[in-house]
């Protein structure tokens, strides 16, 4: 587990450990669940509805993602790299994780696959900590949606750079990805 952070959490009035960085558990899956839906709200609500995104349902979903990319033994476990950012009780807030690109002709040998943080913790360093823990400062690529340009200009101050490369997932196509490299 990494030392805790000492950045403070937005309302703080003092500095105290506000964050800290491991790698999950299998255990941890129903709360990564959680927050990867919560982190699909905040992102893509303007243009998703309904429970099969949002709600219980997206919540269960997510669960058998998590509870098979954390199982030993799994391809998807195997091929990745997870991080989980906890509060100063130990619950998760934010999450990462970097598998080698899906992409038919990738650019780079990793990929940053996934990152949500809670709405509440943006701001506080912790997205970043979760990606430096997560690739370093190494080359990768990463698909962010082409609407979210909060999140662009985080990866751009991650050294990141749009390659002009689109693409739209036949499942949400309100939402095409623009893929960003560094």
């Amino acid at each position: 587990m990494s030392a805790p952070r000492t950045d403070s959490h937005p309302g703080a009035r003092s500095a105290r450990p506000a964050f800290t960085i491991d790698v999950p558990a299998p255990a941890d899956a129903p709360a990564l669940a959680r927050v990867h839906v919560r982190g699909w709200e905040v992102a893509y609500s303007h243009a998703l509805t309904g429970e099969e995104w949002f709600g219980e349902p997206a919540i269960a979903r997510r669960l058998a993602h998590w509870t098979t990319w954390l199982t030993p033994g799994t391809p998807e476990a195997d091929e990745g790299v997870f991080r989980v950012g906890r509060d100063a009780d130990g619950t998760p807030v934010g999450l990462a994780a970097s598998w080698p690109p899906r992409d038919a002709e990738p650019v780079r040998e990793r990929e940053l696959s996934v990152l949500y943080v809670e709405q509440a913790w943006h701001g506080t360093g912790l997205a970043r900590a979760l990606v430096e823990s997560l690739i370093g400062q190494e080359p990768a690529s990463l698909w962010v949606a082409e609407d979210n340009a909060r999140a662009q200009r985080f990866y751009a101050k991650l050294g990141f750079v749009a390659d002009g490369t689109r693409q739209v997932d036949p499942r949400w196509p309100q939402l095409p990805d623009i893929r960003m490299v560094r």
